[in-house]
């Protein structure tokens, strides 16, 4: 599945935006049976055996809740994936419930990794028995099905995106809502980035909240860079409003909720949930945030 071009080129309406373009790898989440030495999102984890699978106590059940694996992407498959040195996996882990994307407005912030999200930079060669039993939550639990990804296989895709307008500051931010106003140009948090779960790139601002002024710093004081995005849908814009993530599949590709929705996650208001990291030190937290 391959993404067209844009039906135009957005610098010439807004020359601003020259020197912004940044490469976002779309992962293109397809249903499947991911193996555990794959990148994936909902497959099996390259986890230790000797290492405890994580829990999480909720208020509402008398038992811990077992996380659900939600994303394991490899750097050599994602060589432009910002990590620490000398770990080559990254995976992610939450407990299935309304706090994954709970949003914070003192902060903007969605939250911090705790017992029940947990982000894991991981050595491959250090596992040399996978953890073969993995622990599910069970079938008396309360969990939230919409934050219980479908397995899914990944088909990594370079495309390039430009960053949501207020990302340049409040004058060009008033001036692209101008001019899409008398243009119709659908830039201003619509044809700034593209669709989808991707890895790097630009802020994902659906317009949910924002323009987000001050946002995105580290506690230390270093501005948050984009690590990832997870999305409730992979295709949202259309031939028109596109930068570059219109997808029109051939014949033999996936279609409909399929292609549209294949990981099966409600994040957000049907948006997005994206992870930023601080370029300063991989021992500063990394944070996410509803977009």
């Amino acid at each position: 599945m391959n993404t067209p071009p844009p039906p135009s080129d957005i610098t010439t309406v807004f020359p601003e935006l020259a020197g912004y373009e940044r490469t976002t790898t779309l992962l293109h989440p397809r249903p499947g049976t991911p193996e555990v030495h794959e990148s994936s999102i909902g497959g099996p984890l390259l986890w230790p055996a000797d290492e405890p699978w994580p829990t999480a106590q909720v208020p509402y059940d008398q038992e811990a809740i077992p996380l659900v694996a939600v994303l394991q992407l490899w750097v050599r498959d994602f060589p432009e994936l910002a990590h620490p040195k000398d770990r080559d996996v990254l995976q992610i882990l939450w407990c299935p419930d309304d706090n994954v994307d709970a949003f914070d407005m003192d902060y903007f912030r969605t939250g911090l990794p705790d017992a029940g999200f947990m982000v894991v930079w991981r050595r491959s060669e250090d596992v040399t028995e996978v953890l073969a039993d993995v622990p599910r939550p069970a079938g008396d639990q309360t969990i939230s099905k919409g934050y219980v990804p479908v397995p899914c296989r990944l088909v990594p895709e370079r495309v390039t995106e430009y960053p949501p307008a207020w990302v340049l500051g409040q004058a060009f931010d008033d001036h692209a809502q101008r001019r899409d106003d008398e243009l119709d140009s659908h830039y201003n948090r619509v044809r700034s980035f593209a669709d989808g779960s991707k890895v790097g790139g630009w802020h994902a601002d659906c317009g949910v909240g924002g323009p987000y002024f001050g946002a995105f710093v580290c506690d230390c004081g270093t501005p948050l860079s984009p690590l990832l995005s997870l999305a409730s849908t992979e295709v949202a814009h259309t031939d028109r409003t596109t930068t570059t993530s219109y997808l029109v599949p051939p014949a033999a590709e996936p279609r409909g909720r399929e292609c549209s929705e294949p990981t099966g996650l409600v994040l957000g208001n049907w948006t997005n949930l994206q992870l930023f990291y601080c370029t300063e030190s991989w021992d500063h937290p990394v944070q996410r945030y509803v977009m």
